[in-house]
């Protein structure tokens, strides 16, 4: 992927396209069938690591709703008109901790290796900055390894690993993983 794409930032009025034909725009509530068909594509693997079940179109409604409220914003990819991937902040302005935000990653697998990840995290993180945000967290099984070496790329580093904090879809039990990035860090 072109470094400079991934580094620009993501204007919410303007659809931007990377070299690779990826183009990274801001989701709305007409993308809720989009977003259900982007996650029945994703193998059973991928969906024991996700926080929310977002196969449900209860939870993408709330998804939707969030963003309306202002409480999320989400980044999609996409190439030949299908959702491959988003990124999202989301963040509460009324709690304590309204000066934090938590991004939320997923590239569908036939798009992994290509630079999508690391473009959407560039592209949240920039959302973190124009919410003026003062650190971005991202959680994680502890099993998920590619997802903590993207983030180290990113200069986030491990605040905490909570043993059996987290239980998946089969109902195993998981250590999770807490890293951060102070937004202003360069």
């Amino acid at each position: 992927m072109n470094e400079t794409a991934a580094s620009q930032p993501l204007d919410p009025t303007v659809t931007k396209v990377d070299t690779e034909g990826v183009e990274f725009r801001p989701m709305t509530s007409d993308d809720r069938q989009a977003i259900l068909a982007f996650t029945d594509r994703l193998p059973e693997e991928d969906l024991l690591f996700l926080r929310l079940d977002i196969t449900e179109p209860e939870t993408i409604d709330e998804w939707i709703r969030n963003i309306e409220r202002g409480k999320t914003r989400t980044v999609l990819a996409i190439s030949e008109e299908r959702i491959i991937g988003y990124g999202s902040i989301h963040h509460h302005d009324t709690m304590w901790t309204r000066h934090l935000g938590e991004m939320r990653l997923m590239v569908g697998p036939d798009f992994r290796g290509r630079g999508v990840g690391s473009a959407l995290a560039t592209h949240v993180f920039e959302l973190g900055r124009q919410l003026e945000l003062f650190k971005i967290t991202a959680q994680m099984m502890s099993s998920q390894h590619a997802a903590q070496n993207l983030l180290h790329g990113f200069g986030f580093i491990p605040e905490a690993q909570l043993h059996d904090w987290v239980i998946d879809r089969n109902g195993r039990t998981h250590d999770l993983i807490v890293m951060s990035r102070e937004v202003d860090e360069d």
